[in-house]
């Protein structure tokens, strides 16, 4: 699941199986919390999240895509801020070009509040002189 969503995201898919699995437990080991989603006896995704001094941070929301425009995820994020984060501000990032899923959140009541910015060694090659 957590492939899939890197792909949905438009995220580097750089990882192997075992290393997003590594990934996900060091996640586990160290703040966050996760919650599946199911339907019936089927897996259909997870949120995944941890609790800092004044907010949740939501790092990764997954709804599998046979489930998705259903209102499944809708469902799953009220349940969320009713049962395990009432009345607690919520942050989560969007990565730029991802506007269906930025529209999403904004349906949801989320406002557009801040843009981050990411470098890395391999995208600057020759770039600095």
């Amino acid at each position: 699941m957590n492939e899939e969503l890197i792909r949905a995201e438009g995220g580097p898919a750089t990882l192997s199986p075992g290393q997003l699995g590594a990934r996900m437990r060091a996640f586990l080991e160290h703040g966050y919390e996760a919650h599946l989603i199911e339907s019936g006896d089927d897996l259909i995704g997870y949120v995944l999240f941890r609790r800092d001094v004044d907010h949740v941070f939501v790092r990764q929301f997954y709804v599998a895509p046979g489930q998705r425009r259903a209102g499944v995820g809708r469902r799953v994020f009220a349940w969320m801020t009713e049962k395990v984060w009432p009345g607690e501000r919520v942050l989560l990032q969007v990565r730029t070009g991802r506007e269906p899923i930025a529209q999403f959140w904004e349906s949801l009541g989320f406002e557009r509040s801040f843009t981050a910015f990411e470098w890395s060694p391999q995208h600057d090659e020759g770039q600095v002189r």
